[in-house]
């Protein structure tokens, strides 16, 4: 006769089997593909080894990888682990990559009303120690309705395509100096072996045009500006600092190290720099728009200044580097020169303009903090979730575009330009996505293909030395670049 089942068998059962459900056991009738999703949460995704509290900083402190070079380490990670990775912050406090492109969708599509994305720690904290110049951490680093009323405040008119419409024949004229100091500064055989410092004065004086409202002359061979060389360089050591405190271990959150005082010097600096060419605003000044509609913004005078500071260094520092790589591809390819001459509608000089951001783009990711559950690539990320969309590395991926690692300006035309637009509309990024897209991204699209025009037709433009890059919080290419321009017969 059978015992009677008691509340203690039952309780065993169930002691049983969550016993082997904690440690993955799947019994022969259930499928795997059931079991694996059961299990896939962000704890289950691959990823380098974390330590307790500083998580996978080590990497770039005591580990093999340079700060220098974070592009090549998500390269190594996609290799080593997949489509979908994790590294982990201080207090191992999880960032996930995606590489698939239906999961950059995905992230992508699924932020709110007020995208988030992860703040520059330091840069915040130096700023909310200044209160004298700063009211908030800036465009950048503000989340939520703060955020939105900064957007909305200070840079509708600069997103405009009224006013980079109206911009575009003072760019050409900014374009056409920029081609005649060429001519001075190059050695007979038409090399020029530091294009970087002529690349950066063109960024300051079409950046200061835009956004001051007036011609600098940066762009004369023998006017030396020093608060515009100063400038220049504080932009570049403060993107440089950002990197440092933003990837390495977070010492400057308890005194100050070395890269934060070098963070704080070039905050500084970058803010009195600009403070003097904001000072030299004349009547010619009243008619730009951008300066105009930040003073008349109904918001705290101290981020009218802040802002406008920020607008000069990020408009520099993005329009050198991007002319750069694209520079770069033009005379890697000399067919494309010709085609660039051929074509009447300028078609092709866009289109050149998009393959270089596409196999070159300044931002390498998209950071985004997820606002909702959201499933990647099988794995179940919570909400509050910091995301890298690596849309640099599914821009090379030969699922994505056919011939990725090659630069051709053709998928960008004709038949094939619905398909790669298409693909590219969540991948091809480097101004961002969405509400939080940067707000230079119409200056930076149309001052471009003005100066590839000029340029193409008036220098036969070649190189010799591969072009390396560097990462600086944005992706540089690394100094000095070399390239040499002959006149055009």
């Amino acid at each position: 006769m059978c015992e009677p089942i008691t509340m203690l068998d039952i309780f065993t059962c169930l002691l049983g089997a969550l016993f082997f459900i904690f440690i993955g056991f799947r019994p022969p009738w259930q499928p795997k593909k059931l079991q694996d999703f059961r299990h896939k949460e962000v704890q289950d995704i691959p990823g380098p080894l974390s330590l307790p509290l500083i998580g996978t900083r080590w990497l770039f402190t005591i580990g093999r990888y340079q700060m220098s070079k974070i592009p090549e380490f998500y390269k190594d990670m996609l290799r080593k682990y997949g489509v979908i990775f994790k590294e982990e912050a201080l207090y191992n406090v999880p960032i996930i990559s995606v590489v698939e492109r239906s999961d950059i969708e995905t992230v992508l599509k699924s932020t709110g009303k007020w995208p988030m994305r992860p703040p520059t720690a330091a840069v915040a904290k130096y700023r909310k120690a200044h209160p004298e110049r700063y009211a908030s951490t800036g465009l950048v680093n503000e989340q939520g309705g703060k955020w939105h009323f900064l957007r909305t405040s200070l840079t509708t008119v600069l997103t405009s395509p009224k006013t980079i419409n109206d911009f575009l024949p003072q760019m050409e004229e900014i374009a056409d100096d920029w081609c005649h100091l060429i001519k001075q500064r190059r050695y007979r055989d038409g090399r020029i072996d530091h294009l970087e410092e002529l690349a950066g004065r063109l960024g300051l004086e079409a950046t200061c045009a835009l956004v001051l409202g007036r011609r600098m002359g940066f762009l004369i061979e023998d006017q030396r500006c020093e608060v515009a060389e100063k400038l220049a360089q504080s932009v570049h050591d403060n993107f440089v600092a950002c990197r440092d405190t933003y990837f390495g271990l977070p010492f400057w959150t308890a005194f100050p190290t070395p890269n934060y005082k070098k963070l704080c010097e070039s905050e500084r600096n970058m803010y009195e720099f600009a403070s003097e060419l904001i000072k030299t605003a004349d009547e010619s000044t009243k008619d730009s728009a951008v300066f105009q509609s930040v003073l008349g913004a109904h918001i705290d005078e101290r981020e009218k200044k802040s802002a406008i500071v920020d607008f000069l260094a990020a408009g520099i520092y993005t329009l050198k580097n991007s002319l750069l790589f694209l520079l770069y591809q033009i005379a890697m390819n000399p067919e494309c020169q010709k085609k660039i001459l051929e074509d009447t509608t300028k078609t092709y000089l866009k289109a050149c303009s998009m393959e270089t951001f596409r196999l070159s783009p300044t931002v390498h990711a998209l950071a985004r903090v997820t606002d909702t559950d959201l499933v990647l690539s099988g794995y179940k990320v919570s909400a509050g979730t910091v995301v890298l969309c690596q849309s640099a590395l599914a821009c090379q991926s030969e699922r994505n575009f056919n011939d990725a690692k090659a630069f051709k300006p053709e998928r960008w035309l004709n038949e094939e330009k619905n398909q790669t637009s298409a693909t590219a509309a969540y991948l091809v990024t480097p101004f961002g996505y969405g509400k939080r897209i940067c707000p230079g991204k119409r200056f930076i699209e149309n001052a471009l293909p003005i100066v590839l025009e000029q340029m193409v037709q008036k220098f036969v433009i070649t190189t010799e030395r591969p072009l390396e890059v560097v990462f600086e919080f944005l992706v540089s290419p690394k100094e000095p670049i070399s390239m040499t321009f002959k006149d055009r017969t």
